[in-house]
């Protein structure tokens, strides 16, 4: 009784008798969550025995189709965001379908991103709870963005808090451990919207690439690319330091392997 009062809730809808989504929807040309989705998705995230498969976004047809196919793949990878900074399973599919499928009267309903799940507690229990960057890694495929967790920078630099040196050398060690690992080092800032003057994001993206080829990793592996505050997790302005540390982050996305 108490699955089926949670399925009901969250208006999951059945895929198959293992698979299951959830939908997230999005205001005109917006790709953050509101406030009362986002308090959606929290309720989701918290499901027991979790296992996200893949992540799908969706435009309404106002605009055009290369436009909508660029905002549906920035909602897909905002709500990503979101999962991974939630410590879950790093390996999904994201994608994009834009205007491209059949389009309801309301546009508000088109104007979503899918989450396909599954309960798997079998899986979930043999995923250890400190499992380490390496192994992220060998589960992930090309194109997929992971997040580095708990790797925080002090507020307008790029100085790393002393608890995300492990971080950082995880990094370095799945480098190592991976030698064809090919990667994109993403930098983002938290606070203040728009164009980053002081180039906070692109000085903690080369002060990264800095520390692995320092320790031994061909440059040649490694490129990266600054977003500024343009892909926040949490909207800005945020509401506490935690939202804000989790804003002025870096990600990973997987070039080659």
């Amino acid at each position: 009784m108490k699955s089926l009062l949670i399925y009901l809730f969250f208006s999951f809808c059945a895929v198959s008798f293992s698979q299951k989504k959830i939908t997230l929807y999005f205001d005109t040309n917006s790709s953050q969550l509101s406030l009362k989705e986002m308090s959606k998705f929290n309720k989701f995230i918290k499901t027991k025995d979790l296992k996200i498969q893949k992540v799908i976004g969706f435009c309404d047809l106002r605009s055009s189709n290369k436009y909508n196919d660029s905002l549906a793949l920035a909602r897909a990878n905002f709500v990503s965001s979101l999962i991974r900074l939630s410590s879950f399973n790093a390996s999904f599919e994201v994608k994009s379908k834009g205007e491209n499928f059949n389009q309801l009267k309301n546009l508000d309903l088109n104007r979503k991103v899918e989450i396909h799940f599954k309960i798997e507690k079998k899986a979930a229990e043999k995923i250890s709870k400190n499992e380490n960057f390496s192994i992220t890694i060998s589960k992930s495929k090309k194109g997929d963005k992971l997040l580095l967790k708990n790797l925080f920078f002090y507020d307008r630099t790029d100085i790393l808090y002393p608890e995300s040196y492990k971080p950082r050398e995880e990094l370095l060690k799945a480098l190592k451990d991976n030698p064809k690992l090919k990667i994109e080092i993403h930098g983002h800032i938290c606070c203040t919207p728009g164009k980053d003057n002081e180039e906070i994001a692109l000085k903690r993206c080369i002060g990264t690439i800095e520390f692995l080829v320092v320790n031994g990793i061909d440059q040649s592996r490694l490129s990266y690319k600054s977003f500024d505050a343009e892909q926040p997790i949490f909207p800005i302005p945020e509401k506490n330091e935690e939202e804000r540390k989790a804003n002025r982050r870096i990600e990973i996305l997987i070039i080659d392997k």
